[in-house]
């Protein structure tokens, strides 16, 4: 009925820095020696950071042609097809836009997404969430002193409740050979209260309340002590899907509060 977290916007992968897996990289027009077998040849651009550029209408110019400035995309590879023909001088003739989609991906190859887990840091993840955990306090019923015999009940103050951090993190793309190319990951740590752990001033413990005191204890306190058990769930995003990474538990933080308690033995006080 009600949400209670944050949203987190989408981006993709940072401009590609050279082409995908098995796409050739030449960076230079291509040359008509004099002796030679006629060849074509795809020349790839270079890259832009902006999702959805497309070509403006700009030309530069080679050997009298009129050639379109392209550029790649973090999802799609693009380029110049030219056919080279021989002689003194050879001509270089302009034929096409090439086009071929990367595949952006922070798992390795050969790595099932189950088992993928980019910018996965589970000491960072426990030091982050546990900034979001609140201190706490008690309060208890009847007020100290206390009187034995007489059922103690404990409130811990804000009652522990699931937390949540949400951890921004960049991994290298892995899957079109490009590790300059950098993804957008997000990990959403969950901090879960569990059972609460109480130890009382005559020396016993345990998880349940209220406690009933059966001596006397001057000097006493009651502690509680709250297990938080922590997960981690994420996602990245090529820019155009967002993809889901396996939960994974990353570990257990404690939150210790005390309260002063001193019990009383009436009869005996009383003579």
């Amino acid at each position: 009925m009600s949400f209670g977290g944050t949203c987190v916007a989408v981006q993709g992968p940072s401009a590609p820095t050279k082409p995908a897996r098995n796409h050739p990289w030449i960076l230079f027009v291509p040359v008509a020696v004099p002796t030679c077998t006629p060849y074509s040849v795809t020349q790839w651009a270079t890259g832009t950071s902006k999702d959805g550029w497309a070509w403006n209408g700009s030309f530069w110019t080679q050997a009298g042609q009129r050639v379109p400035i392209v550029y790649s995309t973090p999802i799609q590879d693009n380029g110049w097809d030219w056919s080279v023909s021989c002689g003194n001088p050879g001509v270089i003739r302009f034929t096409g836009v090439a086009s071929k989609p990367r595949s952006p991906s922070p798992c390795p190859p050969g790595v099932k997404p189950a088992s993928c887990r980019p910018g996965l840091d589970p000491t960072g993840f426990l030091a982050s969430v546990e900034k979001e955990l609140p201190p706490e306090t008690l309060t208890v019923s009847p007020p100290p002193p206390g009187v034995v015999g007489v059922p103690v009940t404990v409130s811990i103050t804000p009652s522990p409740a699931v937390q949540y951090a949400t951890i921004n993190t960049t991994a290298p793309d892995l899957g079109d050979g490009d590790p300059g190319e950098l993804l957008h990951v997000v990990w959403v740590v969950q901090a879960a209260p569990e059972a609460t752990a109480w130890s009382w001033p005559d020396g016993t413990s345990g998880i349940q309340l209220p406690w009933i005191p059966q001596v006397a204890e001057a000097q006493g306190a009651i502690r509680a002590v709250v297990t938080y058990l922590v997960t981690a769930s994420g996602f990245w995003s090529d820019g155009v899907s967002v993809h889901p990474l396996a939960s994974v538990e990353v570990g257990t933080l404690t939150v210790q509060a005390s309260l002063p308690y001193p019990v009383q033995q009436v009869q005996a006080d009383l003579g």
